[in-house]
């Protein structure tokens, strides 16, 4: 776990905010030339209609100066902010969303690199496609290998996170153990890419950001805009080692989403999300983005009516469903569906009235209970999820018991 927090004064005039800050080491000691950049923004009221790194705020940086303070002025005072901070030697650190109001006087520390952890050090430059360096491009380390062992980040011999410095340049140091390290490099303004280093490769990476893809579209109810509804993207191929870009952006009055710096020339999966409500629904629909640069307008885009959909999870002893009980409810491609908490009731009952017309995965988590029938009746994968097409308002059943504890005599055969 990395020990951060960031020194930040924000102050909010009617057309501009200012954030001032501080970063120190682990010591407490000022870090001078500390890069710092706005690295995500959100809307401070409502819903989110562009991509948290697609506000022009994120574009802005500074660097620390002798005594680790910055300033980045001239900021959206409708926004929330999250920041990454970077330097040379030290760890990288990305904050969660703050409200400036509230947090006048935070600080953040950027730990100190072991010198155990300086042993193999990964060097390279990120460029735009005219070659020119990109500052403030945060570099994460993603997949590690070391021996057969594959792990997802948190190797503590391996640099989390660094940020290029104003030739673009990072560093990213490894324990000698280490045989390869996948690096994924996200910039404001660029789709995001990954780059391998294996052991033996001495040479300096070279990395070039491109624009991304764009994909938009417009969604409809019969003849009207669909607005303020959530709507969902993400790579189909979600397989270990391939890039991730789970995005969720809302419609705007004119129902317009618009996903951006997306990976170009790949299959993506689109969708509205189930559980908000909405009064019309988009089934999960592959499309393939353009290349960088290049615009995919989907157009006009009708939606459906939704369904409803009602889940009954039921003890069949009459006992309340334990602590911990959850539901979730998603569909093949999409990445996130509804996860809800069961409550400790001998029966209880989820109902969402936004399901779009095609195949919904349901799975049931009771601690120390099994399924034991399910009205109509259903089969389940190896994953313990049950497969229902909702073509039509469904009702369905789920009966639960004891682990370990014997059928009632009127179930046996």
């Amino acid at each position: 776990m990395l020990n951060a927090s960031l020194l930040i004064c924000l102050l909010l005039t009617s057309a501009t905010a200012e954030i001032s800050g501080r970063v120190v080491d682990d010591a407490g000691k000022p870090i001078e030339n500390a890069i710092v950049v706005i690295s995500t923004c959100k809307p401070r009221v409502g819903p989110s209609t562009t991509c948290p790194s697609c506000y022009l705020d994120c574009k802005k940086r500074t660097l620390s100066d002798r005594d680790g303070r910055f300033t980045i002025k001239e900021l959206s005072p409708m926004l929330l902010f999250s920041l990454a901070a970077g330097a040379p030697q030290h760890q990288g650190f990305v904050s969660k969303y703050f409200d400036p109001t509230m947090d006048p006087q935070i600080e953040l520390e950027l730990p100190k690199l072991s010198q155990q952890s300086l042993a193999t050090s990964v060097t390279g430059q990120v460029v735009d496609a005219d070659g020119a360096p990109v500052v403030g491009a945060e570099v994460h380390s993603k997949l590690i290998r070391r021996g057969n062992i594959i792990t997802s980040a948190g190797d503590k011999s391996v640099t989390p996170l660094t940020l290029t410095d104003t030739n673009g340049n990072f560093q990213v140091t490894a324990d000698d153990h280490i045989l390869s390290i996948d690096l994924r490099i996200n910039a404001a303004g660029f789709a995001p890419t990954e780059i391998k280093w294996e052991r033996g490769n001495d040479k300096a990476m070279h990395v070039q950001l491109g624009h991304g893809a764009v994909i938009r579209g417009r969604l409809l109810l019969g003849n009207q805009p669909l607005r303020g509804v959530e709507v969902g993207l993400v790579q189909r191929n979600r397989m270990m080692g391939n890039i991730n870009t789970p995005a969720e952006v809302s419609t705007d009055e004119e129902g317009v989403f618009q996903f951006e710096q997306l990976p170009p020339s790949m299959d993506y999966a689109l969708y509205t999300h189930t559980g908000q409500g909405a009064k019309g629904v988009l089934p999960v629909s592959l499309i393939e983005a353009p290349g960088h640069g290049q615009l995919a307008d989907l157009g006009d885009i009708p939606t459906q009516t939704p369904r409803r959909l009602t889940i009954i999870v039921r003890s069949e002893d009459g006992g309340p469903l334990p602590a911990k009980a959850t539901l979730y409810v998603g569909r093949r491609y999409a990445w996130r569906g509804t996860l809800r908490d069961l409550a400790q009731q001998p029966s209880t009952t989820v109902i969402l009235d936004d399901i779009s017309d095609e195949e919904f995965e349901i799975s049931l988590r009771v601690p120390g209970y099994d399924v034991v029938r399910t009205t109509p009746v259903m089969n389940v994968d190896l994953n313990r999820r049950y497969v229902t097409r909702v073509d039509k308002d469904r009702e369905i059943v789920f009966v639960v018991r004891q682990s370990g504890v014997a059928a009632p005599p009127e179930d046996r055969t």
